[in-house]
């Protein structure tokens, strides 16, 4: 970016006569240190990895690294425990510097579809009408390059040297001005755009997306080089203009004067209006002509020199502070001697011409308020102006307008020769243009995702658990009870067939063996279930063994044994079935278990949009507010494999939940140096299991949408519900006024023109200027 702008700044010096301090360009070796870069890194060799990479791990008190993932892995089916670490590398530039840094989980409140749509529609509405308006420039400039005009060719092929001095990658880092010859994507149309070869693409320039996305201070000077490019006439619109009065253009319609009145009105209301805008200031300047003669006469401009070359970061503090010094002065005075022949030639230049009843002068040295209360006199002002003219006339200002209308300027190469050409999308992080790969973030969407957090938890186990699952461990306990069972069966009729080989067996041994037998075997509860009283049964078998004899004793004995290695067969059945249902259970519960464990991450988007009020602080350190802000956020990386099952949805974005958690939870670092200070490194601090907030400490890193820390080991995206609590804290440096950065004329916004570091000085040159300052001494000097 410092490169483009500097090209800009080289151009505006060498066309427009105006400078601008490179002092930004320089970093205060003497300030504090800001974060310029946070990463993360996972796993057994998150330490090594940052280490090895060149960041500072971020520390506990005691001086051991901070995990930021500490015991927060599930159990039985998980991956567990995944060590999680935080990085950073420091800064004393602060146009480097990170701002805020912030987290989004991944259901939370974000959406990419409304990102896609806000890109769509500001192209639609805003993008596409421009370049369907500026169309009407760029053909005059491409006319005006064939000219047998020689003054309109000349300036053409200035504008074109100056529009080389921008370059588009996507063209292979061609010109705009080469480029801008042949038609644009634009112009031919996606269908027969996309038949070209992509070689042939290179010299087609798609227009719609270098003024969506290239450097939005670039793209000012770009619309007001191929405004100074238009017009094809002969003659100037100050030329047609000192001859059209309201009433000539009302009868150029040919229709009764009531319905040219309305059409007038309709045809150049709007753009009247645009050049109301800077009236004001082309009438003061205008009116203080006088003054600002006298005093370029007493001026003594030093001469403008590069006394920054030769400095790097090894020079003296106090010789680059010298050099410094002595830089902006001579640009402060060589700016202000600029701006003051500027306003001399300029009323020089239209007291000369004659309007109406007295001098352009006269005419343009009306008050706002009276101009505006009669706007129609602007209606030939505006009918006098070249179609491209108009429609680039909102890039520039009225008094640009007027010194463009000067067909004695001339233009030479000569003073674009030293300028390097630079990219129009340097310092543009078009990342941020990603189909699918930015989400926007605000303040419903964030209440929406709250609100549905509040239901999350970890579940039970018979909520993991499936329906097949479950079944097959009821059926295991059920065959596990049987076992039981048939091996206390198996047991008793065992021991009884070891007293009947037992010499000592009596009769009562028998009986109770019997009946030992028979209550084992659920015999005496069937007899019982039947009602046969207890008493008939005792009876039963005292008969029995009273009658019976050795064969019958026997025969008892035999059947005892049957009975027993039955049960035993019976027991040994249940057992195996058992182990086999408990091993198929077992798997499938830890199969359960690994499918609720192993999530199905989404895309973690490369950038957050965070459309929101921002607090700041302004270089008086009074707090202020920017509302409806937009902030990009772009994800913090990690040492992720491209190997990992998650690689493809997460990429290098880094989750503090290391791959393992119940969602994701993204870091994001921003670097909006316009309106928020930087974080001051030395004040990152770790509190691990407490909820206290440090002494002096406001906030750190925090979830979109909230200004407080955030949790960054929260149990609604961990497993561990007593996972410890983690925050980490940051300062930012209040004492630091917002810093002039760019970016594409989407992120940053339409800039005002007065941006551009006094743009509005125009084409005039120091020849005319000159000129006019050695006429007013030749007069005053012939008195």
């Amino acid at each position: 970016m410092k490169r483009t702008l500097r090209t800009a700044i080289a151009l505006v010096m060498a066309m427009l006569m105006v400078f601008q301090t490179p002092a930004q360009v320089l970093a205060d070796e003497t300030g504090p240190d800001y974060i310029s870069e946070v990463r993360i890194g996972m796993g057994k060799d998150a330490e090594s990895y940052l280490t090895g990479e060149g960041f500072t791990i971020l520390k506990d008190e005691n001086g051991k690294p901070v995990d930021l993932n500490k015991d927060a892995g599930g159990g039985w089916g998980s991956e567990g425990d995944v060590k999680v670490l935080m990085g950073y590398k420091t800064t004393k530039d602060r146009s480097e510097a990170i701002t805020d840094l912030a987290v989004m989980n991944m259901e939370g409140g974000y959406d990419v579809q409304e990102y896609e749509a806000l890109i769509q529609q500001r192209m639609d509405s805003q993008i596409i009408p421009l370049v369907q308006k500026l169309q009407a420039t760029i053909d005059e400039y491409r006319a005006n390059l064939q000219s047998s005009d020689p003054a309109n060719r000349q300036r053409a092929e200035y504008i074109r040297t100056a529009l080389n001095k921008f370059t588009d990658d996507d063209c292979g880092g061609a010109g705009l001005g080469d480029l801008l010859l042949n038609p644009t994507k634009f112009e031919m149309g996606d269908a027969a755009y996309d038949k070209l070869t992509e070689d042939e693409k290179k010299q087609h320039c798609d227009i719609t997306t270098l003024f969506l996305q290239a450097d939005g201070q670039v793209m000012l000077l770009i619309y007001d080089l191929l405004t100074r490019a238009a017009d094809t006439s002969e003659d100037s619109w100050m030329d047609r203009f000192s001859g059209m009065s309201y009433d000539d253009l009302i009868d150029s319609y040919g229709m009764s004067p009531t319905d040219a009145k309305k059409q007038a009105a309709k045809d150049f209301e709007d753009d009247a209006r645009i050049l109301l805008q800077s009236w004001g200031a082309l009438r003061e300047q205008l009116i203080g002509a006088n003054d600002a003669a006298e005093k370029i006469e007493k001026m003594e401009v030093t001469a403008y020199e590069p006394k920054l070359e030769g400095l790097n970061e090894n020079s003296d503090p106090e010789a680059v502070v010298e050099a410094v010094t002595d830089l902006l002065e001579a640009q402060e005075q060589q700016t202000e001697m600029i701006e003051l022949a500027a306003s001399v030639t300029v009323a020089d230049y239209l007291e000369s011409i004659e309007y109406g009843d007295g001098t352009m002068y006269d005419f343009f040295t009306q008050s706002s308020t009276d101009v505006e209360k009669n706007i129609k006199q602007l209606y030939p002002l505006v009918a006098s102006l070249s179609e491209g003219q108009r429609a680039g006339m909102e890039f520039i200002s009225l008094r640009e307008l007027v010194m463009l209308s000067n067909r004695d300027m001339e233009y030479s190469d000569e003073s674009l020769e030293d300028i390097a050409p630079a990219s129009v999308y340097e310092g543009v992080d078009r990342g941020i243009y990603e189909k699918g790969g930015v989400a926007l973030t605000w303040d419903a969407k964030r209440t929406e995702a709250m609100e549905a957090e509040k239901n999350n938890g970890n579940k039970g186990i018979m909520e993991i658990l499936s329906t097949k699952t479950i079944v097959l461990w009821c059926l295991t306990g059920a065959v596990a009870l049987d076992f039981v069972i048939s091996a206390a069966v198996t047991g008793t009729r065992g021991f009884r067939l070891l007293m009947q080989n037992s010499k000592a067996a009596t009769l009562s041994t028998a009986k109770n063996t019997v009946q030992g037998d028979m209550a084992a075997g659920g015999i005496l509860d069937d007899v019982f279930d039947q009602s046969v009283a207890k008493a008939e049964m005792d009876k039963l078998v005292d008969d029995l063994l009273k009658k019976g004899s050795n064969s019958n004793t026997t025969n008892t004995v035999n059947a005892l044994a049957a009975s027993t290695k039955a049960a035993a067969w019976m027991s040994a059945g249940f057992a195996v079935a058992m182990v086999i249902l408990a091993g198929i259970s077992t798997y499938l519960t830890w199969r359960d278990l690994k499918a609720y464990y192993d999530v199905d991450y989404a895309v973690i988007p490369h950038y957050m949009v965070d459309e929101t009020a921002i607090t700041y602080y302004n270089a008086n350190n009074e707090k202020m507010v920017k509302e409806n802000h937009a902030a990009y956020y772009k994800a913090v990386s990690c040492n992720r494999s491209v190997k990992a099952d998650t690689y493809e949805a997460m990429d290098d974005c880094a989750d503090l939940n290391g791959d393992v958690g119940q969602q994701w939870l993204a870091l994001y670092a921003c670097k909006n140096n316009k309106v928020m200070q930087p974080i001051l490194a030395d004040s990152l601090k770790a509190v691990v299991k407490s909820t206290e907030i440090p002494a002096g400490y406001t906030t750190g890193i925090h979830m979109f949408g909230q200004e407080t820390a955030f949790n960054l080991n929260n149990v609604n995206y961990d497993w561990n519900q007593s996972a410890p609590k983690i925050f980490v804290y940051f300062k930012i440096d209040t004492e630091a006024p917002a810093a002039a950065t760019s970016g594409s004329a989407f992120s940053g916004g339409w800039i005002a023109l007065a941006a551009v570091a006094g743009i509005a000085v125009g084409a005039v040159g120091a020849a005319l200027t000159m000129t006019s300052i050695k006429k007013k001494k030749e007069d005053a000097a012939a008195v």
